[in-house]
């Protein structure tokens, strides 16, 4: 493990906002705001029989904040460990899983030992399956660095890998015992980084909450530069919401598919472009438009509903277009092996109006390849 940070150990802050998930059988806290992994120690500290810590981090934020992040967790009086993954979708995959669980085991880590997984949802994703099948399941503590993870990846237990298949086919539920949301690390957000994370936040206020979206709209200026007193209150209220959902749907037996609004044509663009073309929010971006636009042409979704998500999309610097090129068979059977079907076939969530959401199972395959074949044209 590299060196750890020097100087006067810092005094663990209450973070401004906590949201708890209530989940049967277990209840975790969501601390948001600025400084809020000094709340690390504390989250540690409750943690009876702690034995060892294992960071799991993505490249780049061990690069700038990796030091600082074990020096905090060391406060908790207990060794700490570290795993280093590669920055993008490609690492969420079997060898990278192996990789984890084998340093896992050599660097002593027992049933007892917590994972803090450190990164976007990428590492939340990967770090957390390798947490709920080492010795059959120990703990994790999310630490999301992304607007993306914070949102909507660290929270409701979703981990798993991808297969050359598709997204997300192999994982488990693992709730983790905390998610620590420190704002000041959006602040080094790669720009691209930083857009991607607004397309959840964008779909999470269509889904569940109009008013949140005509917030987005009318702050949007704000909300782009990141300021923290502006950013602070909208991943409070997107937190809020999928604690809500997930409390009453933990394994997406209902309510909780509407989470999935554009993401029945986002999973089948990142599979057919091999994970490397499209960040997730950006291939969310593009989901939600063919959504409405789907879902107006066929009766679902109030009129203008697609005009409005795009122009916000386009606001926040999002793509609205896929990537030319694609051929629409490809794209079609990558969206027939993702695990999101219904008996009746592809299951598609859809926009009634902003705030309402339908679902179905029941389009015909051959409207969608019709109207996606057109989507897929259209130039952005």
């Amino acid at each position: 493990m590299s060196g750890t940070a020097s100087g006067a150990r810092a005094r663990p802050v209450k973070a401004r906002r906590t949201v708890h998930v209530d989940i049967p059988g277990t209840r975790y806290p969501l601390h948001i705001g600025a400084g809020a992994s000094r709340r690390l120690p504390e989250v540690l500290r409750g943690r009876k029989g702690l034995s060892r810590v294992h960071v799991i981090i993505d490249a780049r934020v061990a690069r700038l904040h990796g030091r600082s992040l074990e020096a905090l967790l060391r406060e908790a009086g207990r060794p700490v460990s570290r795993t280093t993954v590669p920055p993008g979708e490609q690492s969420k995959s079997t060898p990278q899983l192996t990789r984890l669980w084998r340093d896992l085991v050599r660097a002593g880590c027992d049933r007892e030992s917590v994972v803090v997984a450190a990164g976007g949802g990428v590492v939340g994703d990967l770090a957390g399956f390798a947490a709920a099948s080492i010795y059959r399941g120990i703990d994790l503590v999310q630490v999301p660095t992304t607007l993306l993870a914070m949102v909507d990846a660290s929270i409701g237990g979703k981990t798993g890998i991808n297969l050359p298949q598709g997204k997300n086919l192999v994982g488990a539920f693992h709730q983790p015992i905390a998610v620590v949301m420190d704002l000041d690390f959006l602040r080094t957000l790669p720009r691209r980084e930083a857009r991607a994370g607004w397309a959840e936040v964008i779909k999470t206020a269509a889904i569940r909450d109009e008013g949140l979206l005509a917030t987005l709209e009318r702050r949007m200026g704000a909300l782009r530069g990141m300021e923290p007193g502006a950013v602070a209150p909208i991943v409070e209220a997107c937190c809020r919401i999928k604690a809500a959902v997930v409390a009453e749907d933990e394994k997406e037996s209902g309510l909780r598919r509407i989470l999935n609004f554009g993401h029945t044509l986002a999973h089948g663009l990142e599979a057919a472009t091999r994970y490397g073309r499209l960040l997730h929010g950006e291939a969310v971006a593009i989901g939600m438009v063919f959504a409405a636009r789907l879902g107006e042409s066929l009766g679902t979704t109030e009129p203008g509903t697609a005009g409005r998500l795009e122009a916000l999309l386009r606001g926040f610097g999002l793509p609205t277009r896929p990537p030319r090129g694609l051929s629409p068979a490809r794209v079609l059977g990558a969206m027939d092996v993702d695990k999101k079907r219904g008996p009746g076939g592809v299951r598609w969530v859809l926009l009634a109006r902003p705030g309402e959401v339908t679902m179905t199972d029941g389009i015909e395959r051959n409207l969608v390849q019709a109207r996606l074949r057109d989507f897929l044209k259209t130039k952005d």
